[in-house]
């Protein structure tokens, strides 16, 4: 038989209809250097326009991802950020968020132990922040809707993220997109300043991550 009839073949889906097939899948590794990973928090209260968004970036963090090009149904990864590694307003988070002039180093200082303190984040006793992913269908036109789970300060909550597809060269893949949290859902007390300056309930999660594919099996089976 010839190899064209077996391609032909290898194509049929059922009777009446063909399918692309599918990629195997296998893992992939994220280019920290060229990924972009960011939380932007937003002002609320009475003397809002007083206060400053603020941005945050993960210093301590990896990707086990599980994918093929194109990204088919059950493609997963799997991403997790020391919480203690989190800055808040460093000139390169604000310039990364696009936020421009922020707060003083004295009340970068004060903002950032907060942050982290048993009252809000509580590091020293929830040390990561894990979001779990799986594509529940294969992607299209570059673009996926993903499901899976965050677990935060103790709290793990079904999430919905967007993503877009980017593809670069030797088969890398530009990942992005950004997932909206609200810090009450998992029981995180949002910060204020004499009651007034607070900030806002919803936190955006903003990512951009650079992947490339290797040759070995995947590391962690999908959520």
């Amino acid at each position: 038989m010839s190899p064209w009839i077996l391609t032909i073949g290898a194509l049929v889906a059922a009777p009446g209809g063909l399918q692309v097939p599918v990629a195997p899948l296998h893992a992939y590794v994220a280019d920290h250097e060229a990924s972009r990973l960011y939380v932007v928090t937003h002002r609320t209260g009475l003397l809002s326009f007083l206060g400053h968004d603020h941005a945050i970036v993960p210093t301590a963090w990896h990707a086990d991802l599980c994918l093929a090009d194109p990204i088919p149904a059950g493609a997963h990864a799997s991403l997790v950020v020391r919480t203690d590694s989190l800055v808040i307003d460093s000139d390169s988070a604000r310039t990364l968020a696009g936020l421009g002039h922020g707060p003083g180093a004295g009340e970068r200082r004060k903002i950032q132990r907060t942050m982290l303190d048993a009252e809000h984040l509580d590091a020293a006793r929830f040390p990561d922040v894990v979001l779990d992913l799986q594509a529940e269908a294969a992607s299209e036109h570059d673009r996926l809707t993903v499901q899976g789970t965050l677990r935060l300060h103790g709290v793990t909550r079904r999430v919905t993220v967007p993503v877009t597809v980017q593809h670069g060269r030797d088969g890398r893949l530009m990942l992005s997109g950004t997932l909206r949290i609200g810090q009450r859902d998992y029981g995180v007390t949002p910060a204020s300043v004499a009651g007034v300056v607070k900030v806002a309930n919803d936190v955006d999660l903003h990512f951009l991550l650079s992947v490339r594919p290797t040759h070995r099996p995947c590391q962690t089976p999908g959520p």
